[in-house]
């Protein structure tokens, strides 16, 4: 049975920037890290953009060489998921049946792809994407051609359907359940940029369609939507976001909370000897104090850095308004905050139309900021959120826009 000080439970960016805090303040403690997947921490933004696109290699997505990760002195534990969480005992078990006791534990499993219900014929045509290994699955069917289905209207649908587009041989359905790609983030405005430019790169957007049934014929898929519509495709790409794997934690018996496990704001569990970061923490959002969980890139190595920092005791209340961020074809954005477009949204739109600032407002305060095509202003949108601006002066209408 192995004993560490700290033992991380998962291997994505969290427990990669965890590990490396640890590491800052305390030299002598030994550090395990257990991860489901086979391969070291790597970055997962590239598997629906640049690696589509040419942007980015496989053998770039490592978060550290495996130097680097020796320099750390810690032991890398991997392909072998944690099945068993003993708080009293401070002991995890692994699929494999080994057994690893802590002094103290970080869990950032992150999530799992929603998956829909399949007959197990259909199974081999059908795909999601959350790992290194879906990504290779994906790419070597698209990489054949034909028409492919996604099916999904948030960042990993919209990522991905762009993406395709842009790859040889490949048709491209794309069927969202909104007004449009993003339509919970985007106002109308945008929403009606961004669907065209779907579209003029040969894309058949649907709007408005729920998919209900999945079957075969003997060479296509069949896609039966709510609305009696009915299309069909060579393979399909399941893109309904992720589901944190929060499984661990509950049988373990942290406390939850939405959607996540509840933690302070210093990201430790009810459990005094457990904290957790990134896709899983439920924690105080540091402007308004209300629970949030945030499923971003951002969020998971700052969230990560903190637990560490905290984990060896030299941790402050989290304070950081983690950013998320998208490239679809030549837009990006990047935003802070709560960003849901039922709220009051005040847009400043550039004279040509290619960038625009976006306010969500609530109770006469500013909430959240989107940056679409305006760059180095994430820190301005910080401050102006932490300000509790008021949007009926004039700081929100000329605070972060460049014209």
């Amino acid at each position: 049975m192995a004993e560490y000080d700290y033992l991380l439970i998962g291997a994505g960016p969290a427990v990669a920037a965890a590990s490396g805090a640890i590491r800052s303040k305390d030299s002598v403690g030994n550090i395990g890290i257990l991860g489901a997947e086979p391969e070291a921490p790597y970055q997962r933004p590239p598997l629906s953009k640049g690696l589509w696109l040419g942007k980015d290699k496989e053998a770039d997505l490592a978060l550290r060489s495996a130097e680097d990760w020796a320099a750390l002195n810690v032991d890398l534990l991997l392909g072998d998921p944690v099945i068993r969480l003993d708080p009293q005992q401070r002991l995890v078990e692994t699929i494999s049946g080994k057994m690893h006791t802590y002094q103290k534990a970080l869990l950032a499993m992150g999530g799992r792809a929603r998956q829909f219900d399949l007959p197990k014929e259909l199974q081999e045509r059908v795909f999601t994407l959350r790992s290194l290994e879906d990504y290779r699955r994906l790419h070597t069917r698209a990489t054949a051609g034909g028409e492919v289905a996604v099916i999904g209207g948030g960042f990993l649908g919209a990522e991905l359907a762009a993406a395709l587009s842009q790859q040889a041989n490949l048709q491209v359905f794309y069927a969202v359940s909104g007004a449009g790609p993003l339509a919970s983030l985007l106002p109308d405005v945008l929403q009606e940029k961004i669907n065209a430019r779907y579209r003029a790169a040969g894309v058949r957007l649907e709007t408005r369609k729920k998919l209900s049934r999945l079957r075969a014929n003997d060479t296509r898929l069949i896609l039966d939507f709510e609305e009696g519509h009915m299309a069909s495709c060579d393979f399909l790409v399941y893109a309904i976001g992720m589901e944190a794997n929060i499984g661990l934690a509950e049988r373990a018996g942290l406390k939850l909370a939405n959607g996540g496990v509840a933690v302070d704001a210093q990201l430790c569990s009810s459990d005094s000897h457990i904290w957790v970061a990134g896709d899983l923490a439920t924690y105080p959002d540091p402007v308004w104090g209300t629970p949030i969980r945030l499923e971003h890139w951002d969020n998971a190595e700052v969230t990560g850095h903190a637990a560490g920092l905290a984990m060896v005791g030299a941790a402050s209340a989290f304070a950081h308004q983690s950013l998320f961020y998208s490239d679809l074809y030549e837009f990006g954005f990047e935003a802070i905050g709560n960003c849901q477009n039922q709220m009051e949204c005040r847009t400043a739109l550039s004279p040509d139309g290619a960038q625009a600032v976006v306010y969500y407002c609530e109770n006469h305060q500013v909430h959240g900021v989107l940056l679409w095509n305006v760059w180095g202003k994430v820190d301005s949108a910080r401050q102006l959120i932490a300000a509790r601006t008021d949007p009926g002066s004039d700081a929100w209408a000329n605070a972060l826009r460049e014209w």
